[in-house]
């Protein structure tokens, strides 16, 4: 298993796909922070910072990185020659969800370091100060990312195809950011999902999503091994 996620690991860095993603994430980050308007908000770093945190905008990035990253390994026959030559499912799953898992964090922390930077460039980095709700934030939203990962990891150990992977993440990612998020902004549910990322540093809140994401992490993370393990490759 080691020597699979090794491989992968490697491959990850050598993917031009994933350092375009992380170059857009960061340009639309530095633009995101040159346009903030700072004659109408409270000269401080704070407020794009928590706008950041919670920003959903840009999800479609480490979903079409999923969707490509495991999708290339089934158009190659890199994970039928590694089940024929004696590879544990288990190990097929784990050894791509490694590199998905940082991928998709870096990208959302590359995108919200981008913005901080670029306004602070502007206006100063004094007013630079995170609190403890904060930081519990932050690590509660990287648990959300993380469940959505094992989401979109899940599709695509389904669709087991490159192009069909890409498709469905594409619909199934405008689904869950505009869709959902028009119909069910209101609802609970959704509110403490990880179809949406918490929008603020409310303990109890975040306690909640907290607990849900680690419950849906574990039950795809089931659902994508019983589904593959079934799977003729």
């Amino acid at each position: 298993m080691m020597n699979q996620i090794k491989v992968e690991n490697y491959k990850f860095a050598r993917s031009l796909f994933f350092w375009l993603a992380l170059v857009f994430m960061i340009a639309v980050g530095f633009f995101n922070g040159y346009k903030w308007d700072v004659t109408a908000h409270e000269l401080s770093l704070i407020k794009p910072i928590e706008q950041a945190i919670s920003d959903m905008s840009f999800v479609f990035m480490p979903a079409l990185f999923t969707a490509w990253f495991i999708g290339n390994s089934f158009s190659t026959r890199t994970i039928q020659h590694e089940i024929t030559t004696g590879a544990s499912r288990f190990s097929v799953i784990l050894s791509r969800a490694v590199p998905v898992f940082f991928a998709s964090v870096l990208l959302h922390v590359s995108y919200i370091a981008s913005t901080v930077i670029s306004l602070g460039l502007r206006i100063g980095f004094s007013t630079f100060s995170l609190t403890t709700d904060h930081a519990v934030w932050f690590l509660t939203v990287i648990l959300q990312i993380l469940a959505l990962e094992c989401f979109f990891i899940f599709v695509n150990f389904l669709c087991c195809n490159l192009y069909v992977g890409l498709i469905v993440s594409v619909i199934a990612t405008f689904t869950l950011v505009n869709v959902f998020r028009n119909l069910f902004s209101e609802e609970t549910w959704y509110k403490y999902s990880f179809f949406h990322f918490f929008e603020s540093a409310d303990r109890s809140g975040l306690i909640t999503c907290a607990m849900v994401a680690l419950a849906s992490i574990i039950v795809l993370a089931s659902m994508t091994y019983v589904a593959f393990r079934k799977r003729e490759i």
